[in-house]
């Protein structure tokens, strides 16, 4: 019986560190502009602080994020599990009914706008990535009530998994 393990990001809820620049003149001095508590859907964070920060050569200010937070409610966390929820084969709806477990109420439209938001993330990934030696392998599998024909595509070199069809 294999095992999987999966690793989901991390999130912090407080930045230890200064940004290094700016994200508008890629200046190096900033002034702190003020901080303020900033409330998240996660299952293990309610609230993270999120501070301001004023360029000494732009004048402008912008917010640094401690990680797995941005501008949106959700950690990168939480839209990793709903997810995981759909690529494990449940529905929306059940994968909504799986997270209120955890305490966190999330629609299902949030829930398939996570999963197109990671599947966008991945294929930027793997799209266009060099391969020197590929191997590719292929079986049929019963799922979904018939068998099917499944294409795996490795990188030889590294082992990573390059498409699965």
């Amino acid at each position: 019986m294999s095992i999987v393990t999966l690793q989901l990001p991390e999130v912090k809820d407080s930045q230890p560190e200064r940004p290094k620049q700016c994200p508008y003149c890629m200046g190096e001095t900033f002034q702190r502009w003020g901080g303020t508590a900033k409330r998240v859907s996660d299952p293990k964070l309610s609230e993270v602080w999120v501070y301001r920060y004023r360029c000494c050569r732009c004048r402008r200010t912008f917010r640094h994020y401690p990680p797995g937070i941005d501008r949106a409610r959700q950690t990168t966390r939480l839209r990793t599990l709903a997810a995981i929820g759909w690529i494990f084969g449940m529905s929306y709806r059940c994968s909504s009914r799986y997270l209120s477990g955890f305490g966190i109420s999330l629609s299902r439209m949030s829930i398939w706008r996570d999963v197109q938001r990671r599947a966008e993330g991945f294929e930027r990934e793997h799209f266009w990535k060099p391969v020197r030696i590929m191997g590719m392998d292929g079986a049929y599998v019963r799922g979904w009530g018939k068998t099917q024909a499944v294409l795996v595509v490795v990188d030889l070199g590294t082992g990573e998994p390059v498409t699965v069809g």
